[in-house]
């Protein structure tokens, strides 16, 4: 009873995630699968008079068409070849329909239930989409990815679910005609497969949870394993790692394939043995007809047809409804963890970015005003009471130790994170999750380790757009810009060359490059550099930082870096210091005491070294 809410439950969740039409087409289908089990049902009542027409005709003449004769008049007047004649082709159009009938659901139902799947599928994906960028930092992005991927197993569960309806009533209208036909053999038919199903559903049940959350599991643990080696096939190379995630591969794939073939052996278990049980049941029904009737098998001949067809039906259907119930208990737990990813969707409110909406432009300043900010599920301020002011077509450095709170910074410049105290205006306008497109939308980003599609240059570059409506003209001058020429010069299709999966084909200075000129297709206003040097060589950093001082009289430049030499050249400087201001001015004046400072602070470390 427990389990009968639990899936009731689970399925009024689920729908709450569904359009209106959706779940309306669900129970049109449902409706769809009743009018089969009718047709399935007068189909086996028809085969079954049809048997008993061909072993008696004229006791069929006799006996039962007077009964249609209101209805179809002259119908006692056949003679039996017409009689048989007319029945055989009443019964291939009957069984023509009820197939066509069967092929149209089957058809609609696996299609609804894929559409269902990529519907949630892609709801999940928007869903993490719209996340809050905090949200992602809790997260694993494989589980993610994983996540998306058992979307598949929402429409498993409507299948299953939708089958095991048709089936159930398939069965149970069958066992209502056997009852009218001839109690007694009903309820044996009856007490003995529906008890021996009930045993079975007790004694696998237990099974099928432990072992669907287990090939969960490992499914889940295949995957990371996959991505993390792959993802990192640099550091396993060099650190000859690769046994590691080898054995763990291994280790999981061979518990996956264990708990397969269970599941699998599981799912066909009750089949083989209510065919042997139907058989048996079919074969002894007969004998006691006999025994009861003696040699009069005209007048059994029809029970014995009506017997045979329901079983031939009945316990096929029965099968599929204990496999149903399987399938079904194999899905849920995907479906769970999919349901549980949808509750903290819509259970956290994801801000609309509004990408959209025409940018605002920046006409003033851009400051942020006693801005603080905690990451959630820690008591420590990664940045405490930050005042800063930037000026239209300024240049900002942002200087600090490792740890200090510049990329948490640039991370609430750029909108990905919220603070959580104090405002962020753009010309005296709050900044907002309303308006945050706007802003963003002015916005080009460079970060450390720029993100490299597995695809062409041009794609790269014009990140997100669609590569029939890219510009490549657009792309050309952006490279321009950028300082990419010598590199092009190499390329063998120029920017429609196809440059590796994650830039793999790329030093660290090109893929800066790409990542600028990513930053310039979209006519920014505003370019942050988010410690875009750090790990490039003092050839690499001195060509990228040329790169970045020629667009500092075409837009406001923001430059975050570690290294001293790259913020030179800025108008103004930011020292922060374990999350505040520790020092602000010009690039002279900051630098000389940063420098002091630091000196002073490794002094005493010095000293005692020695």
């Amino acid at each position: 009873m427990h389990d009968n809410f639990e899936m009731v439950e689970i399925l009024r969740q689920l729908f709450k995630y569904l359009p209106t039409k959706r779940v309306r087409r669900f129970w049109i289908i449902l409706a769809g699968m009743i009018c089969v089990a009718v047709l399935e049902t007068i189909t086996a009542g028809a085969i079954s008079f049809y048997a008993a027409s061909v072993a008696n005709p004229q006791l069929i003449i006799a006996d039962h068409l007077p009964r249609f004769e209101r209805i179809l008049p002259g119908i006692t007047g056949l003679d039996s070849k017409e009689l048989i004649l007319i029945l055989s082709l009443g019964v291939i159009i009957l069984v023509f329909i009820k197939n066509t009938a069967m092929a149209v659901t089957s058809y609609t139902t696996g299609l609804f239930t894929a559409n269902i799947s990529g519907y949630l599928g892609e709801h999940m994906l928007r869903g993490f989409l719209e996340m809050p960028y905090e949200w992602h930092l809790q997260h694993n992005s494989a589980d993610l990815i994983q996540g998306i991927g058992w979307s598949q197993y929402f429409g498993a569960l409507l299948t299953a679910v939708l089958k095991l309806i048709s089936d159930i009533l398939i069965v149970t209208i069958l066992l209502t005609t056997i009852l009218i036909a001839n109690p007694a053999i009903s309820l044996l038919v009856f007490l003995t497969i529906g008890g021996t199903s009930l045993l079975i559903i007790k004694h696998v049940r237990f099974s099928m949870d432990r072992l669907a959350s287990v090939h969960r599991d490992y499914n889940a643990s295949i995957n990371r394993e996959i991505t993390q080696a792959l993802h990192g096939i640099k550091e396993v190379k060099v650190y000859n790692r690769a046994r590691l995630f080898i054995q763990g591969y291994v280790r999981d794939i061979f518990g996956f394939a264990r708990t397969e073939a269970r599941l699998s052996f599981i799912n066909q278990l009750p089949g083989w043995m209510l065919e042997v049980l139907g058989v048996s049941l079919l074969s002894s029904s007969i004998m006691i007809m006999f025994l009861w009737f003696g040699d009069s098998t005209v007048k059994i001949t029809g029970t014995i047809a009506l017997l045979a067809v329901t079983s031939w039906r009945v316990l096929p259907a029965m099968s599929r409804i204990l496999n149903s119930l399987n399938a079904i208990r194999q899905a849920l737990p995907y479906v769970q963890t999919g349901l549980g990813y949808l509750r903290e969707i819509d259970g956290r409110a994801a801000r609309d970015r509004n990408p959209d909406s025409p940018a605002a432009g920046f006409r003033e300043e851009f400051r942020l005003e006693d801005v603080s900010f905690r990451y959630e599920g820690t008591d420590k301020f990664a940045l405490s009471d930050i005042n800063l002011t930037i000026p239209r077509g300024r240049t900002l450095g942002v200087i600090g130790t490792s740890g200090a709170g510049k990329s948490t910074l640039a991370d609430i410049a750029i909108g990905l994170l919220n603070p959580t105290n104090g405002l962020i205006t753009l010309d005296g306008r709050r900044i907002t999750s309303e308006n945050l497109g706007n802003w963003q939308a002015l916005i080009g980003y460079v970060p450390q380790t720029p993100y490299i599609a597995p695809a062409t240059l041009a794609e790269n570059i014009a990140f997100g757009i669609r590569p029939e409506e890219i510009d490549h003209e657009k792309v050309l001058q952006c490279c321009r810009l950028a300082a990419m020429d010598d590199f092009l010069d190499l390329l063998p299709d120029g920017t429609n060359s196809f440059i590796g999966e994650r830039g793999v084909k790329l030093s660290g200075g090109q893929r800066q490059r790409v990542a600028i000129a990513r930053a310039l297709y979209h006519d920014p206003e505003v370019i942050i550099f988010d410690e875009a040097t750090s790990a490039l060589d003092a050839r690499n950093e001195q060509t990228i930082k040329q790169t970045i001082y020629s667009l500092k009289d075409r837009m406001t430049l923001i430059i975050i870096a570690h290294r001293l030499t790259t913020v030179e050249g800025c108008d103004h400087i930011i020292w922060i210091e374990q999350g505040r201001i520790k020092l602000a001015g010009d690039a002279d004046t900051v630098l000389a005491n940063y420098r002091k400072y630091h000196q002073e602070s490794c002094q005493p470390q010095q000293e005692s070294l020695s």
